[in-house]
């Protein structure tokens, strides 16, 4: 009351429920639950206190309560060591004091755990995100996410609709054609959602579209306050999720529901966390006991001649097991550099062609080499880090060291006066790879990520200076870099000799041959006669992962041939999904489309610029000067 303080801070001991630990007059200890602290913050909230920041373990719970009236509150959902503590305080008051934001300086902290691998521990909670008011008369803005055509995900998400649109404003895309407009009702729906409500099933996983719109709802939140919150629900779906979902999904509390009879209670769970509540997965154990994981079998496997073709769905990256890999002239190429000493791999190719999958097998031969890898995939990055060269050149390497599983020491060399270049090349020359002691594999994916910042150019410049290096300093031969890129980075950077791009190995991977197209249908039980097989080439061309969806279905006898060809491009299709994704991905990108429309009336395109961004994408290719679509299905 003297104080009257912004700021309360509160650094001890936490005990989950049983609260804070206090002493009491004698110097006993006295634990403070949760009902107590929110009655208290309830009155101080309207003194000026703004922020509470429980630097205690297990002092989620308080967090919670706290926040219901104090707009900005920090806990702990674990343990939390001394260190961690201490390192996560100083980077978020380092951050206040610079005039940054609560949302900014909560980042920075947690972005200093990294090497004690307690990032996820410190939780952020604001009165406006968390605590929705729960009277009946505060209408919230829904966005429901699922698979078209699909069953249960359409009849759930229907019923789920009509029962929330009668408190709610609920948006559900039924009627809405495909195009630039339907692109733009979508995003501009999400981006006033307060909640997303996905539906994942054994099938919308593997939603190109359900991706995207999961993707745009955690892009958003990250500069909206949290909103849109997302609410996931499994239907009978007990499969963990794979990567990206996983990264976007695994630390979200998630609903159930196997069967029709589970309608009413999710629709009563869903109204309840939409009021401020939780959905009912939330700890750990409560998630692993609900989902499966497959045990090996103690039989042997019979003879591929026994027993019938395993269908495998196509999405994302493959495992190098796979049935269904098709091994291209490239992998030989790329295995055998990756086996070498201090090289550099460049894997180039437009979207969807399998640049992922041969960069996890480069990796698993490196392993097999005896190299360490730590592997990035810098879709991960927020876009806030993409924006502020120095917090991405820190965040790199904390996040190549968090990799390693090595003790991060980012903050030690940063108070070296240098750049970001210099700073960041003196941690890995001088503690990641002296400490290593071994060689190392640095394997980074969609690097394309960064051919919009404005510091490009630097990066890129030091991953060509690292390459040089090893001509001079023997260290630097411990590295490796190998590079994945969708779009030609000759025209985003300035400066051709400073891009790891045109040095090394470089693999530029094409589209399936008719051959490897025929050597597919084989695999997948030959579901296509020879004239259906020809049919396919000449609407697909060579696109890997359309012409495996199309075997696929196919072959398991979800559609028929006939069905395949003649809904090709219609929204409840085969590819319709699919077709949505690129539609969405065009929205509000008028050079694009236009570029896109001259190549598919004229076979040109004018602008360079434009030409490399749309081949980057997937959906043109060059032959000889001639410019075209990449295949007949996007020309239709």
């Amino acid at each position: 009351m003297d104080t009257q303080p912004q700021i309360v801070h509160f650094c001890g001991h936490g005990a989950l429920e049983d609260g804070i630990v206090l002493e009491d007059d004698t110097g006993q200890i006295v634990f403070v639950q949760a009902d107590a602290l929110f009655g208290m913050f309830k009155l101080f909230a309207k003194k000026g206190v703004e922020c509470v920041l429980l630097n205690a373990c297990y002092s989620e719970v308080q967090a919670e309560a706290i926040s219901q009236h104090i707009e900005y509150v920090i806990g702990m959902n674990r343990e939390i060591g001394d260190k961690a503590a201490i390192n996560f305080a100083v980077a978020f008051y380092d951050a206040l004091a610079a005039g940054e934001k609560m949302e900014f300086a909560y980042e920075l902290g947690c972005s200093q755990l990294f090497g004690l691998k307690e990032h996820e521990t410190p939780v952020f909670k604001r009165k406006s995100r968390n605590n929705p008011i729960p009277e009946k008369t505060t209408r919230q803005r829904i966005f429901i996410s699922y698979k078209r055509d699909v069953e249960p995900d359409e009849p759930v998400a229907l019923e789920v609709f009509q029962a929330l649109s009668q408190q709610h404003e609920v948006f559900i895309d039924q009627k809405m054609l495909v195009g630039t407009r339907w692109a733009e009702r979508i995003e501009g729906e999400i981006r006033q959602a307060d909640f997303l409500i996905v539906f994942l099933s054994a099938q919308s996983v593997h939603s190109e579209m359900v991706e995207q719109e999961i993707k745009m709802a955690h892009e958003m939140a990250q500069v909206q306050g949290g909103r849109p919150a997302i609410l996931p629900v499994r239907l009978a779906y007990r499969q963990p999720f794979q990567y990206p979902l996983s990264r976007y999904l695994n630390d979200i509390n998630w609903a159930f529901w196997q069967g029709e009879e589970d309608t009413p209670r999710l629709i009563a769970e869903l109204t309840q966390a939409i009021s401020g509540g939780e959905l009912p997965f939330d700890a750990v154990q409560a998630k692993a006991a609900l989902l499966e994981t497959s045990e090996p079998s103690l039989l042997p496997r019979p003879f591929a001649s026994a027993q019938p073709v395993a269908l495998e769905m196509p999405s994302g990256t493959m495992d190098s097991e796979s049935a269904f890999y098709v091994e291209r002239s490239s992998d030989a190429i790329a295995i055998k550099t990756i086996a070498q000493r201090g090289v550099t791999i460049a894997i180039k190719g437009p979207r969807q062609v399998g640049k992922s999958s041969l960069l996890i097998r480069a990796i698993e031969a490196a392993v097999n080499a005896g190299k360490r890898v730590a592997f990035l995939d810098f879709q991960l990055f927020d876009k806030s880090a993409l924006t502020d060269a120095e917090l991405f050149f820190r965040g790199f390497c904390s996040w190549l060291t968090y990799e390693l599983d090595m003790e991060d020491r980012v903050e030690e060399y940063w108070k070296t006066p240098l750049g970001n270049n210099l700073r960041s090349t003196s941690y890995v020359q001088r503690y990641i790879l002296k400490e290593l002691g071994k060689p190392l594999v640095l394997a980074i994916d969609e690097v394309d990520k960064v051919f919009d910042a404005d510091f490009r150019n630097d990066f890129f410049g030091m991953l060509r200076s690292w390459h040089n290096s090893r001509a001079t300093m023997p260290i630097w031969k411990q590295l490796d870099l190998t590079l994945v890129t969708s779009t030609e980075p000759y025209q985003l950077i300035d400066d051709l000799n400073q891009s790891p791009f045109n040095v090394g190995q470089v693999i530029e991977l094409q589209d399936f041959t008719p051959e490897q197209v025929a050597d597919l249908n084989q695999r997948h039980g030959s579901p296509l006669n020879p004239n259906e097989e020809r049919q396919l080439i000449v609407l697909l061309g060579g696109h890997p992962y359309l012409v495996r969806r199309a075997l696929y279905l196919v072959a398991s006898q979800q559609i028929s041939t006939t069905d395949l060809f003649a809904n090709a491009t219609a929204g409840n299709g085969p590819f319709g999904d699919h077709l949505r994704h690129h539609v969405s991905l065009l929205h509000k990108k008028t050079e694009l489309i236009q570029g896109l429309l001259q190549i598919i009336r004229q076979n040109t395109c004018d602008d360079q610029r434009v030409f490399w961004r749309l081949r980057g994408a997937g959906l043109v290719r060059e032959e000889g000067r001639t410019v075209l679509p990449r295949c007949q299905l996007y020309a239709k």
